[in-house]
């Protein structure tokens, strides 16, 4: 059916739905202790422990991902996508934090599952070739609504597109208070739900868990 879900709930039940992932490995606690010490934005383990069934469930083979920071999200990825002999396509700006990432794949034993591109998405993603049928967005917020636009091209029918953050601390509710600055963000952010949702080529749903997440299909054409 087409169109767009939200759902709630409270931050203490992901609090406790954390605790039924079961223990993470050292490498992953690692990176997580590293992200609250530095500050570095990267997803939360249930959205981690998603992403990578949502690639084993699909079998994922091109994966795209937008937004590397320290690599964190991708080692999720690109350890669904070796189950099934995927492939996983990082980029991110940030050339220190993607030098580090790298160190990461290379102790995870990930470097033939990760090809990583330095540089900006919105040069890059015309570059690439068409295929993916598993993308994953957690960059600049501001700039979601230019990537859909590039991303759009680039994913095959019946691929899966997943972007983090959509709810932004639930402030894209309408009649929700946060300070003055926050304001382009949060604009942004709606008007991308909002053509996201209204998008023919995509069936849309919006889950609450990590800072709200939305997860598309691409509608496969008709047969002839």
């Amino acid at each position: 059916m087409k169109g767009l879900i939200i759902l709630f709930y409270p931050f203490e039940m992901e609090r406790y739905l954390e605790t039924l992932l079961g223990e993470r490995d050292s490498l992953l606690r690692e990176m997580e202790e590293i992200a609250l010490q530095e500050t570095i934005p990267v997803v939360t383990p249930a959205v981690g422990n998603f992403l990578n069934l949502m690639v084993t469930i699909n079998r994922s083979q091109s994966i795209l991902e937008i937004g590397t920071a320290i690599g964190y999200s991708t080692v999720w990825l690109a350890r669904g996508a070796k189950k099934c002999g995927g492939h996983v396509t990082t980029i991110d700006m940030n050339r220190d934090r993607l030098s580090r990432a790298e160190g990461y794949f290379e102790r995870a034993g990930l470097l033939q599952s990760i090809t990583p591109l330095k540089g900006d998405a919105r040069k890059i993603l015309p570059s690439l070739t068409p295929g993916y049928d598993f993308v994953f967005v957690d960059a600049a917020k501001g700039e979601y609504l230019d990537y859909l636009n590039l991303i759009d091209p680039l994913i095959a029918p019946g691929g899966i597109l997943v972007v983090d953050n959509v709810l932004f601390r639930g402030w894209v509710v309408p009649e929700s208070n946060f300070a003055p600055k926050y304001e382009r963000m949060v604009g942004g952010l709606r008007r991308f739900l909002q053509e996201l949702s209204q998008n023919p080529e995509y069936v849309t749903t919006v889950l609450p868990f990590g800072d709200g997440i939305s997860v598309s299909r691409k509608v496969e054409a008709a047969p002839a």
